[in-house]
């Protein structure tokens, strides 16, 4: 979850995030770069709003739309299957076309 963000000096900027639940590094990455994003939201079961972000270069931010769905759907089979709802507050993916 976003726990702090702002502006340091020559014009850069910081985030910080912080996890409640432990999870393996493997499951993070840091991305840079002037992107698009599609957002969307999901409310778990138990009335939580969840922020849902797909980024990726802003000539390809239209076909975003069916990830969104597909994540969407994932997350409420996680509820409906497995009685598992998501524990974060944010979730953020990166798609690109480039390799």
């Amino acid at each position: 979850n976003l726990s702090a963000q702002g502006d340091v000096d020559g014009g850069r900027h910081f985030t910080e995030w912080d996890d409640p639940f432990l999870k393996p590094s493997y499951l993070f990455a840091l991305v840079a770069g002037d992107l698009g994003c599609l957002q969307d939201t999901f409310t778990t079961r138990s009335g939580r709003a969840v922020q849902l972000k797909f980024f990726s270069e802003h000539d390809n931010v239209a076909q975003l739309g069916w990830a969104m769905a597909s994540l969407k759907q994932a997350m409420k089979w996680d509820e409906d299957v497995f009685n598992l709802e998501y524990d974060l507050d944010v979730f953020h993916a990166m798609a690109s076309l480039k390799q």
